[in-house]
């Protein structure tokens, strides 16, 4: 297997296990950073000690042409691009009543403009090699039921799951499309007390970040599903 996988906001946090989880199951990975450079340069030295080969890439996504130098630095790196995980996002909580047309604007160029120029590229790319592709988009759970609270936020992730499924429509065969909405991850860093504070999962469990990356790799793996947007929240979006 020669695939690579694109991978935005891979240093730290999600990106960072899903990249790791790519790179164990035989992917090259191209890890983008914007600010967390010298993780970013970790993760390459590690997965590379492991045997994957990986690649290191900057830029803002927020930029005019971000995602375009981007995209183009990961196929000057690998030489080809199989598979987008669109995974930098900005999570802001703030008021409706206090929200700015630059607040709505800025979620809305990094989280939902970026990787819909993101998709745009490799659909390009991958029917011009004659190839398949499959680009995985992380929304959030909270999409299941209204929230209040952070609505710049919501309203980004809210468009780029429907342009999931649109995009998974006017781009097949050649691209599938899918999503995976992550719950409650990663706690608070100050969490104290024995309360959750993510309240109740049905399941029992808070979800890991490792559960996240192993439903990218169902994903990517699993030629006949495109469309599909995958909860990975401890059954949280089906309550109240």
């Amino acid at each position: 297997m020669n695939r690579t996988a694109l991978i935005t906001g891979a240093a730290i946090r999600i990106g960072n296990v899903i990249a790791r989880t790519l790179a164990r199951a035989g992917w090259n990975v191209v890890v983008h950073a914007h600010r967390s450079v010298t993780e970013a340069d970790a993760l390459c030295a590690d997965l590379a000690a492991g045997g994957a080969r990986a690649w290191r890439v900057t830029g803002d996504l927020a930029d005019d042409g971000g995602p375009a130098a981007v995209f183009e630095a990961g196929i000057a790196c690998a030489g080809q691009i199989d598979a987008l995980i669109n995974n930098a996002a900005v999570f802001e909580r703030q008021p409706l009543a206090s929200a700015t047309a630059a607040d709505f604007e800025r979620l809305w160029r990094i989280n939902t403009l970026a990787p819909i120029l993101l998709t745009q590229r490799l659909a390009a790319h991958v029917t011009a090699r004659k190839a398949c592709g499959s680009a995985v988009n992380l929304l959030d759970q909270r999409l299941s039921r209204a929230s209040a609270g952070a609505l710049p936020y919501m309203l980004s992730k809210s468009a780029l799951e429907t342009f999931t499924l649109s995009a998974a429509l006017e781009y097949a065969p050649d691209l599938r499309v899918n999503a995976v909405a992550p719950g409650a991850v990663l706690p608070p860093p100050a969490q104290s007390g024995t309360k959750e504070p993510a309240g109740a999962f049905p399941l029992g469990t808070r979800p890991a970040a490792e559960h996240v990356a192993a439903a990218v790799r169902f994903l990517l793996d699993a030629e006949s599903v495109t469309g599909q947007v995958l909860f990975v929240d401890g059954g949280q979006h089906l309550t109240s």
